[in-house]
């Protein structure tokens, strides 16, 4: 038994269980992640001999002998051995994912981690006993059942509780095995039959059978693994009909209530759902026996692709848009299998998403990364982590285009002049997922920035806050950015502010890393042209990146007056509105500082002009006071480069560009507050940096300006 299924499995899977379309809905995807497991499995659609590799060679099989062919059942062998790969075949393993209990096989597994004699002679024995007395195993028995259903019907007789089979057998186990130590178990049950006594399976050719070999049990495991499809969470009746399969598209049997890996159609709420009936759920979902238990067994695939954040789950499921071939097959099952889901990068998780995305695009192969450009998709879907299920956003077929395209947008930011103090910008810093890439590869940063756009930190970063089950606008945003959905500008300065309010700690000013952080975030979406609702780009030009700038660190009037000019030099602050809002936040910013930092004042002008609840009439009343108080001030102080009043190079901006005073001006209240904060930040740091070039640092290097 390879490790790894072979293009040839992945064909034969194909061929046997795919409907042949390019996928095109979520239950496409989902059949198609079973069709994978198929391959995985074996090539079985009920049996899953590849959940037994951990047991092989390590593990132990243990087999129980029972006689069927006198007048009544009898254990006439217990048997111990090592699990080897050729005996795997026999056993008819079905696995079952979800949920404790029986596996829908007769043969039963302990724990990969190991079991001793007692766990074997109780909880494995248990799960024989529950397996046997399954309705849907039952079933089989009877008149109206299978015609070798008495077979089960002695086997439930045997394993009946506290019988005398059970208890001798449960003895046996624990005199054999050794008491202290712990192996994986799979236990099986091999029957002694005549060939006169069974219409179904192999007993033509040999007395003992085991499970796989009779096909009375075979039926009666497929029964059990496809039981829920017809009836879960229904107390009386069934679900199920004739109609066309939502995967298949054929006419035949179909059933209502199938296992769902995502669990996005369920019965068990109806009156969550006017004009349902549960035992009529069929004709709303209808899957066919095949296509449920495709679901079921591609299960494990999917939970590979599950990013969890806060109170929401983000599945991303990809797949490729063609046609389905063995070659897409591999290399799909392979990046899904190579997902880590403590995978790390940068100090980030590293989503499922951007593993699978990586895997492909920069895959050995040149056919599979052209194929991945071209090809690959994500089914995306958000939903709270709650056992009641509802779609929060979804997205069928999201590209790798706009989250690259996002991610190198937010790689030039963080890398250009909005970061870099020698040009205006803020400064760099650890530990805040937006203000730096912690690499000087540029590959490497554009995988850290895809990280960053996938696992939910470029929007959770900036937004507000919200309580795990009100985490709805944040997702739906992500699946926005996805599709290539432009996100308004208002919208994002209504959040910005919301998050400013959250950052504001006892009242206090936020650090002014919120506010660079939302900058970033700003910029990075006009930079892909996701920003709407605003006349103008927000990056610096192409001109004001390329252009070396010197600032003079002789003297720190003009670093605070070059720096100011660098800040300021930005398409968004050619509109005079902006621009003097964001000048009348950096004055504010400058003397709150030079009240705090020189003159010791308890409650700085700043503390009473809070960004996220910003009027005009109160950004007027804090223009006014710091008007004033620059000129006052600057009577006081022996700086030179003072003159007759403080921060004289913001306050000759600010005349330029209007006299008139805010209450005056035709700006939104958001915009408003946001232009405000920006220069505000700007302005608290302006003489902090000043100093750190003045005194001697190399302005080439300043984007470690202490901050």
């Amino acid at each position: 038994m390879s490790n790894d299924p072979t293009p040839e499995d992945f064909q034969n899977a194909l061929d046997a269980h795919w409907h042949g379309r390019p996928p095109a809905s979520l239950e496409d995807v989902m059949a198609l992640y079973g069709v994978l497991a198929v391959a995985e499995s074996g090539g079985a659609l009920y049996t899953t001999p590849s959940k037994l590799e951990p047991f092989i060679d390590d593990g132990r099989i243990v087999t129980i002998s029972v006689d069927l062919t006198g007048e009544s059942p009898e254990i006439v062998d217990l048997d111990q051995d090592v699990l080897r790969e050729e005996t795997v075949s026999k056993l008819g393993y079905s696995h079952k994912s979800s949920g404790r209990g029986a596996k829908y096989s007769l043969t039963q597994i302990g724990s990969k981690n190991g079991n001793d004699a007692e766990g074997v002679s109780t909880t494995i024995l248990r799960r024989i006993r529950s397996w046997t007395g399954q309705d849907s195993v039952q079933s089989l028995t009877g008149d109206d059942g299978h015609p070798d259903g008495w077979i089960i019907e002695a086997l439930a007789n045997m394993f009946e509780k506290d019988s005398e089979n059970l208890e001798s057998l449960q003895t046996k186990i624990l005199d054999r095995l050794p008491e202290d130590e712990s192996y994986p178990y799979v236990v099986t049950v091999r029957l002694r039959l005549t060939p006169a006594g069974i219409e179904s399976g192999e007993a033509s050719e040999k007395e003992w059978l085991y499970p796989a070999e009779i096909g009375v049990l075979e039926e009666a495991m497929k029964r059990y693994a496809t039981a829920n499809a017809a009836n879960k969470n229904i107390d009386k009746g069934s679900s199920e009909g004739q109609g066309i399969g939502v995967v298949s598209g054929t006419d035949g049997r179909v059933v209502g209530t199938p296992e769902s890996p995502l669990g996005v159609f369920s019965v068990k709420h109806p009156d969550a759902q006017p004009g349902l009936r549960q035992t009529e759920s069929w004709r709303n979902y209808p899957v066919s026996d095949d296509v449920a238990m495709l679901f079921a067994k591609g299960q494990d695939l999917i939970d590979r692709c599950v990013y969890r954040n806060g109170g929401m789950e983000t599945y991303a499921l990809p797949y490729f848009a063609g046609e389905m071939t063995a070659e897409k097959a591999e290399a799909l099952y392979l990046a899904i299998d190579s997902v880590d889901s403590e995978s790390e990068i940068g100090g980030t998780q590293d989503p499922p998403m951007a593993q699978v995305t990586f895997n492909l695009t920069e895959h050995d192969d040149p056919a599979i990364q052209k194929l991945a450009e071209e090809e690959l998709r994500f089914y995306t879907v958000t939903m709270p982590i709650s056992d009641d299920k509802n779609i929060i956003a979804e997205e069928p077929a999201a590209s790798v285009y706009w989250p690259t395209k996002i991610a190198e947008a937010l790689r030039e930011t963080i890398e250009g002049p909005t970061l870099t103090p020698s040009k205006g910008g803020f400064s760099s810093f650890d530990n805040w997922p937006l203000l730096q890439l912690d690499t000087s590869d540029k590959m490497l940063a554009r995988r850290l920035a895809y990280t960053l756009v996938t696992n939910h930190e470029f929007t959770d970063s900036v937004f507000g806050y919200r309580d795990e089950e009100d985490d709805d606008f944040r997702r739906i945003v992500d699946h926005r950015l996805l599709s290539g959905t432009p996100i308004n500008a208002q919208t994002l300065f209504k959040e910005y502010m919301r998050r400013y309010d959250d950052a504001a700690e006892g009242g206090d000013i936020p650090p002014q890393q919120v506010v660079a952080q939302q900058l970033v975030h700003l910029e990075t979406l006009s930079r892909a042209g996701l920003l709407s609702g605003l006349d103008t780009q927000i990056e610096p030009t192409e001109t004001t990146m390329t252009t070396e700038t010197t600032i003079d660190t002789d003297d720190i009037a003009t670093i605070r007056e070059q720096r100011l000019d660098s800040f300021l030099d930005r398409p968004m602050f050619n509109d005079t509105t902006r621009k003097a809002t964001a000048l009348a936040g950096v004055l504010v910013g400058q003397i709150s500082w030079h009240q705090d930092s020189v003159r010791n004042v308890g409650r700085p002008l700043d503390t009473g002009t809070k960004g996220d609840q910003l009027t005009k009439n109160g950004l007027e009343n804090a223009l006014t006071a710091a008007l004033e108080k620059a000129k006052v001030y600057a009577q006081d102080s022996d700086r030179s480069y003072h003159r007759d009043l403080l921060y004289p190079e913001t306050v000759d901006r600010l005349l330029v560009e209007t006299e008139a005073m805010p209450t005056e001006w035709d700006i939104d209240r958001r915009e408003l507050q946001f232009c405000y904060v920006l220069g505000h930040a700007h302005g608290r740091r302006s003489m902090p940096v000043a100093y750190d070039m003045h005194d001697g640092e190399d302005a080439e290097n300043d984007e470690t300006a202490t901050a």
